[in-house]
């Protein structure tokens, strides 16, 4: 009896040391993000989660206006790094994947700091001659020209761009869009990890401003059509007047 309670205690010692424990929090910054001054919840793994998950992923104009989602939360598989979609690619992006294996251990991004400069002025500073609309945001209405700004393109950006996408890590994510300048090869990919994916789709135009197309689809109209109006206010008139007809008629 006394050799069964100890192989008990020492089964639920081990659960309870291998129980990890780790930060939990996620939420999309449009612009620069400081987690230092806040207090970050905790949460208690579940069987399987080997591992305390930390990452960041950032989407940029180019133009300082930028869109990072961070998550911190508990793991199941491994994978760390980073990533940037490289070449002639753009709008630029970044990710960086973080995993750790000791209780509370996600707490090493905790600021824009994290994340490379994705909105680098050109040396010399020339510029292109081209004029585009610059914004990203999560909603359609937060990239409207008037939540939007323009901006003069660098050197060999000569087209405008617009499009949308979403912005994953893990199982949190959110819709985006973005207008900026352009490359003529109009490339546009997003850089994948194991626990993140950043996608885009869209076009380019050529010409000063030309990425101004509304991503708000117009409402249908329910006013009644002026040429039905007359019909229907002559109907309503005439209703009333029906049982006296016969009468006037001397039927």
């Amino acid at each position: 009896m006394i050799l069964l309670w100890s192989l008990l205690s020492f089964s639920v010692t081990l659960t309870v040391t291998w129980t990890l424990e780790c930060y939990s929090f996620q939420r999309f910054y449009t612009g620069p993000f400081d987690l230092s001054g806040l207090r970050l919840p905790t949460v208690t793994c579940r069987p399987g989660q080997e591992a305390c998950l930390e990452a960041v992923t950032s989407l940029s104009t180019g133009y300082r206006n930028s869109l990072t989602v961070v998550k911190k939360g508990c793991s199941y598989g491994p994978g760390s790094g980073e990533m940037s979609s490289g070449g002639d690619s753009l709008p630029p992006d970044y990710t960086m994947v973080r995993q750790c294996q000791e209780n509370l251990c996600n707490h090493q991004i905790e600021s824009h700091n994290s994340i490379p400069n994705l909105s680098p002025v050109p040396d010399p500073p020339e510029l292109s001659g081209t004029e585009c609309w610059a914004c990203v945001s999560t909603t359609a209405e937060g990239c409207e020209l008037y939540n939007a700004h323009k901006v003069k393109c660098h050197e060999g950006q000569s087209v405008c761009y617009e499009g949308q996408g979403f912005l994953t890590i893990d199982n949190f994510n959110n819709s985006v869009y973005i207008r900026t300048c352009h490359e003529p090869t109009c490339t546009f990919t997003g850089a994948a990890t194991h626990w993140s994916d950043n996608y885009l789709k869209g076009s380019c135009c050529k010409g000063n401003l030309c990425n101004s197309v509304s991503n708000i689809p117009k409402a249908p109209s329910a006013n009644i059509a002026k040429s039905d109006a007359p019909s229907i206010l002559a109907l309503a008139l005439a209703l009333p007047l029906l049982p006296t007809i016969p009468l006037l008629l001397g039927v």
